[in-house]
């Protein structure tokens, strides 16, 4: 399976030319023969250059991004996958629509956690997402023709448990869109490595790249593909730009009958994993 990760930096005021940068990137992405192209987190534009900037740069899915997005996938036979704010009514979402091969949108993820850091020191009033979007309440695996795909955005990294269910689900393949701050790129490596050993799967993550020049917030990049033994095999250097690689799902068969760590869970020991905060013992 040929699988793709764009990175760009996106800028708030000027959605249409990264639209366009987007389209030529996913006509690289195409002439390549990818089947999967994985888009950063909120990439047409992150809005943090204003409280109100996100409600210029969202819109409703299916719409005019998504549509042009559709004529891509459709041309070149792939699936494209990555995060934007959708309006929806008078919610807001940080979305993650699929679109497969015949540009239908196959469904879309929600983030589910929401990147909450008021106390960040480096940041002028920190970031709270939850002020502006509304967090989703499921955790998709979509059945596509390659492989079976799980979704998930950014800070969702953080959070083991959510892999974990996408795994059990049977995601061969996790996407993580994302916009990971700098200077944190060691959080964003092993993460990504933590989450594809743990879980025996393919991780195929894009990331924001570089500082916004409204916000002087800047983001990691190093988009990569992480396989099921934890090695990358493919990286993004220091600037925008696409990854493109093989990756072979017979191999995370391979992983687990080596090592059938699903198979030797205790779901008996593991009684607080879904419990909310008020039922655990750590905040009593």
């Amino acid at each position: 399976m040929t699988v793709s990760a764009i990175q760009i930096t996106a800028v708030d005021d000027q959605k249409d030319a990264t639209v366009e940068k987007m389209l030529g990137f996913l006509d690289v992405a195409g002439r390549r023969g990818s089947e999967l192209v994985v888009l950063p987190e909120i990439w047409t534009g992150t809005g943090f250059s204003s409280d109100e900037a996100y409600l210029d740069i969202a819109e409703t899915i299916p719409g005019p991004t998504t549509d042009l997005l559709a004529e891509k996938a459709k041309q070149y036979g792939m699936y494209i996958v990555g995060s934007m704010y959708e309006k929806d009514g008078n919610q807001h979402y940080n979305s993650s629509p699929l679109i497969n091969p015949d540009g239908e949108i196959m469904g879309k993820y929600w983030k589910t956690h929401l990147f909450d850091a008021p106390n960040r020191p480096d940041i002028k009033g920190g970031i709270r997402e939850s002020d502006h979007v509304e967090a989703g309440t499921e955790l998709p695996v979509f059945k596509t023709n390659p492989a079976n795909i799980g979704v998930s955005v950014c800070s969702d990294l953080r959070f083991p448990e959510v892999y974990r269910e996408l795994a059990l689900k049977g995601a061969e393949v996790i996407v993580c869109a994302s916009a990971f701050l700098s200077p944190r790129f060691d959080h964003w490596e092993f993460f990504l490595r933590a989450r594809a050993t743990e879980n025996q799967c393919w991780v195929v993550a894009s990331g924001q790249y570089g500082v916004d020049p409204l916000t002087g917030i800047g983001y990691v990049g190093r988009s990569m593909v992480v396989d099921p033994w934890g090695t990358i095999v493919a990286t993004a250097s220091d600037e925008e730009g696409i990854i493109t690689t093989e990756i072979d799902l017979n191999f995370a068969d391979e992983v687990k009958r080596r090592y059938p760590l699903m198979d030797q869970r205790r779901p008996d020991l593991y009684e607080h994993i879904g419990k909310s905060k008020d039922q655990v013992p750590l905040y009593k």
